[in-house]
């Protein structure tokens, strides 16, 4: 049943992201979806703006290496850093939100940022980007070791999942001796001191 349309007919942009993508990053896009609007029910977000940015958040994950690069060098030439042209992980998020706002002609800010920003983060990321970075690492799919707790966590507490999430990602990063984007250094400094108001 799709839950925008109340019926089990795909919506236009479904069919189009499908024919993007393969049948298994495909599926962990509609397990995005799910998960987004179960999280954003509470809320009160515009479902479609939920969905519009969860279905388009991985659209140029499986591109090359090149072709991410020559987008984000179009449209983000002052933004990212050598470092971060070297990682797919990191472009793809951002060569996404070009591909909505110039092909899927997406105008909205906060879908763009939820698209640009999620897997780096950002400080001050607005209510429906945290939904989709957290959408993302937990949305039915994923099978890591943690998953299941950050799963729970977030069910209780939009933020302290999230906060959960960018330990996981930082110390796994930081263990294997890999590059951390500044955003997600950034993002987690920002929720811990958002924790610190909150408990004072």
């Amino acid at each position: 049943m799709d839950k925008m349309t109340g019926t089990n007919a795909p919506t236009p942009l479904r069919e189009a992201v499908r024919q993007e993508m393969s049948p298994k990053r495909y599926a962990h896009t509609l397990g995005v979806v799910e998960q987004a609007l179960t999280l954003s029910a509470p809320y009160g977000l515009d479902p479609l703006r939920v969905e519009t940015a969860a279905l388009l958040h991985d659209i140029c994950k499986e591109w090359s290496r090149e072709d991410m690069r020559k987008m984000v060098l179009q449209y983000y030439p002052e933004t990212l850093k050598e470092n971060d042209l070297e990682s797919v992980d990191i472009m793809h998020g951002f060569a996404g939100a070009a591909l909505a706002a110039h092909y899927f002609h997406v105008e909205d800010p906060e879908i763009l940022e939820a698209i640009c920003c999620h897997t780096v983060g950002k400080a001050g990321l607005s209510l429906l980007g945290k939904i989709i970075y957290i959408a993302d690492a937990t949305e039915q799919g994923r099978r890591y070791p943690e998953a299941e707790e950050i799963r729970r966590r977030t069910a209780l507490d939009l933020d302290e999942g999230i906060r959960s999430q960018l330990a996981h990602i930082v110390s796994r990063l930081t263990k294997a001796g890999k590059y951390i984007h500044p955003n997600t250094l950034e993002m987690q400094a920002w929720l811990a001191g958002n924790l610190r108001m909150e408990t004072n």
